[in-house]
């Protein structure tokens, strides 16, 4: 016999289970509570109970798809029940699912809207989307809740630290540390406002007593690592910096990698790889005619390249012209490189897009960008992604009066810079884990890019990192003229605009600072530890005229 939930079922047997399985969930004890909701299914009997005590004792033993499953039988019986929708949306963040885990924050709020665990949970949503502006208020809603939430506390501080706001920083790091003096958080946010204040030594002693003996989760302790190795860097102790940095990433790939097990970022670039090199240059040469967007900028400009390459600076150097919109890597492409660029059906179908197929794929794109900034009528839009570098077919075919920048640096520098930096772990930034990895994934990027050169129609410059910082001025009148803007006396002052305080990238603190040419060589100091990828990245020095030596 099928049972329902006990709210509408008077069988016996039924009810003592369900007692027996919410007894167990009371007291802690999971692995009784699965034995006897397992056992329970396997009876014929269901409902909330029964299901969400499964889910639990599988969400705690790390089986989280199947935790997803049995969480969301459970929401069929209780659909308004703001701890399943909680339950949902923890264990899909646990995924690096953020953007499906911060709908199911948002179902759970709706239906219990002050509950300050719920709004730190989406806050750490908001953070693995890259948003920071929106975490730091879903965490400030957590304290208005709870002004004793040390999490919340902890996490406002290390975005604030993280964004240059360091008395900020300081005081709820100091807030969160009166209540739990422990609290890890926060005194990594208090590392990051002594390494802006260059108290190297005192920020490395709190990071090594915060590695070496605190529980921390990766993602946690590769930020903690990451800035360790900074300090010690600015004492000179350059390989002691590089085994810092490699123990932080090697925590992380053992954390990620059976998420990535049947698939990763270079499989979809070699995919296309192979794809183009045997392409029609005759038939993706081809522009297609579409009608031009209501409310349209006055100019289009895609600013990609490869992380770490530039790319913020000069977006940041855009932006403080007062006739320019400047988006923060939302993702505005995302959603038609999943329709067009996963298969070579799809390829094959953008190849030869147009009429209502083009005009659709091109509204995709302005409605994500009006989500985003909707005043742009009229104003030079820069859309900076530098991975848009691996979807220029998209950009060719949509957007051929479109104007790219391309930007350049020594491809060492990039390359260690991307080892060094924790991102948050997806399909791409998994390479960065591994040295050779990153040096591979940056090769198989820069390849890619040069047979789209040579068979798509593309409006391009490249721009060198390393000339606007040497000469900086009439670099950036030259990008002006290739998008055609005028030079703004604001633009030299690029470090001030107000937009700087909202950057989310890991390039965030120095585009607060004035130009400064400390990044360039930078590889050099970690010459003899970066040997395995020199062979890998050699064609590449050489074929953007840097030095091999």
């Amino acid at each position: 016999m099928t049972m329902m939930d006990s709210s509408s079922s008077n069988d016996d047997e039924y009810m003592r289970t369900v007692s027996a399985i919410g007894a167990a969930v009371a007291r802690g004890d999971l692995p009784r509570a699965y034995e006897l909701a397992d056992w329970a299914l396997g009876r014929g009997m269901r409902g909330r109970v029964i299901y969400n005590a499964r889910a639990l004792a599988l969400q705690a033993s790390g089986r989280i798809d199947e935790a997803i499953i049995d969480f969301r039988h459970a929401l069929e019986f209780a659909p308004k029940d703001p701890v399943i929708h909680n339950a949902i949306g923890t264990s899909l963040n646990s995924q690096g699912r953020s953007q499906e885990a911060l709908k199911a924050f948002d179902e759970s709020i709706a239906l219990k809207p002050d509950d300050p665990v719920v709004h730190f949970r989406r806050g750490r949503a908001l953070v693995g989307m890259s948003d920071n502006k929106a975490a730091d208020l879903a965490f400030e809603r957590a304290v208005e809740l709870n002004p004793n939430y040390v999490d919340a506390l902890g996490n406002i501080a290390s975005i604030a630290g993280r964004s240059g706001q360091y008395d900020r920083a300081r005081e709820f790091a100091e807030r969160a540390l009166a209540i739990s003096p422990k609290d890890s958080t926060s005194h990594y946010a208090l590392a990051l406002v002594e390494t802006h204040e260059k108290k190297h030594a005192e920020a490395e002693q709190r990071l090594r007593f915060l590695v070496l003996h605190r529980d921390l989760d990766p993602d946690t302790k590769a930020g903690m690592h990451s800035l360790l190795g900074d300090a010690v860097e600015a004492q000179n102790r350059y390989a002691e910096a590089f085994e810092i940095y490699t123990r932080g990433n090697e925590s992380l790939k053992q954390q990620n990698a059976h998420r990535f097990a049947s698939g990763r970022g270079s499989d979809t670039i070699g995919h296309i790889t192979e794809y183009f090199k045997t392409a029609s240059a005759e038939r993706w040469k081809r522009v297609p005619a579409g009608k031009g967007a209501k409310d349209s900028p006055s100019q289009h400009v895609f600013l990609l390249g490869f992380m770490r390459s530039g790319t913020t600076l000069l977006e940041q150097v855009l932006a403080s012209h007062p006739k320019v919109v400047a988006l923060e890597e939302i993702g505005t492409l995302s959603p038609l490189s999943d329709k067009y660029m996963r298969s070579n059906q799809g390829l094959e179908d953008l190849c030869d897009i147009d009429g209502d197929a083009l005009e659709e794929a091109r509204a995709s794109y302005w409605e994500r960008v009006r989500k985003h900034s909707p005043d742009i009528g009229g104003k030079v839009l820069v859309d900076k992604q530098p991975f848009n570098t691996l979807r220029l077919p998209l950009i060719a075919k949509l957007f051929p009066d479109a104007k790219i920048l391309f930007a350049i640096r020594d491809p060492r520098d990039v390359v260690f810079s991307c080892y060094r930096r924790p991102f948050w772990v997806n399909t791409t930034m998994f390479e960065f884990l591994e040295l050779e990895d990153a040096a591979n994934m940056y090769s198989s990027i820069m390849a890619v890019s040069e047979i789209y050169r040579e068979k798509l129609t593309l409006n391009l410059l490249d721009h060198y990192y390393e000339d606007m910082v040497s000469d900086f001025e009439p670099r950036v009148r030259a990008v002006c003229d290739f998008i055609g803007l005028e030079w703004a006396d604001s633009m030299r002052e690029f470090n001030k605009n107000k937009s700087v305080a909202s950057i989310d990238s890991p390039s965030a603190s120095q585009v607060r600072r004035p130009l400064y040419g400390e990044g360039i060589g930078h590889w050099r100091k970690y010459a003899e530890q970066l040997q395995p990828m020199m062979p890998i990245l050699r064609p590449w020095v050489e074929r953007f005229g840097y030095s091999v030596e």
